[in-house]
């Protein structure tokens, strides 16, 4: 179930805006004046979009200038998609696509079951870890052991504070 939800995630596109998409209370005005036309109206639009409103101003009309379409309450634009997708939680990059309208129930499933799977796997790991950390007294480790585990360690905290690489300092000029 778990490689299930994650293929379904993958390849269940997230929600896509229709082209020319409208909000209905533009569709209502549209109907309701007699005097500007479809045509009109459009062409007003590309010259002079509508502005930027907040998501908290109900139903205001929003308008994303990059895919030079109009933006339904809870549409985002992902810049990694390049496209505004319907009810964007995130771009995972885990799942190499956005999470939204159409796929965020298999996205929690797959985390529900990736959990579930990890709990799982930790049940059945922790005799083999109990038996292997009580043996671990039997065995000797010397002070040059430690000495090792340390400086790997202190090195590779250096590495990621500065942001490199373990291949870089030795190949810098």
């Amino acid at each position: 179930m778990m490689l299930w939800c994650y293929l379904m995630v993958v390849f269940t596109d997230p929600g896509a805006v229709p082209e020319n998409w409208r909000h209905a209370a533009e569709e209502d005005d549209m109907d309701e004046s007699n005097t500007r036309t479809i045509s009109n109206d459009v062409a007003t639009d590309i010259v002079n979009p509508p502005l930027f409103t907040s998501e908290g101003q109900g139903n205001a009309s929003r308008y994303c200038s990059r895919c030079q379409n109009g933006k339904p309450p809870r549409c985002h634009h992902c810049s990694i998609c390049d496209r505004c997708v319907l009810k964007m939680d995130h771009h995972c990059v885990w799942v190499v696509n956005c999470v939204g309208a159409r796929n965020y129930k298999y996205f929690l499933l797959f985390l529900v079951y990736t959990f579930l799977e990890t709990v799982l796997d930790t049940l059945v790991l922790l005799p083999s870890f109990i038996t292997f950390f009580r043996d671990e007294s039997r065995r000797s480790s010397s002070a040059s052991d430690v000495a090792i585990l340390f400086l790997a360690f202190g090195m590779h905290t250096s590495l990621v504070a500065s942001n490199t690489t373990s291949i870089e300092p030795w190949f810098a000029s």
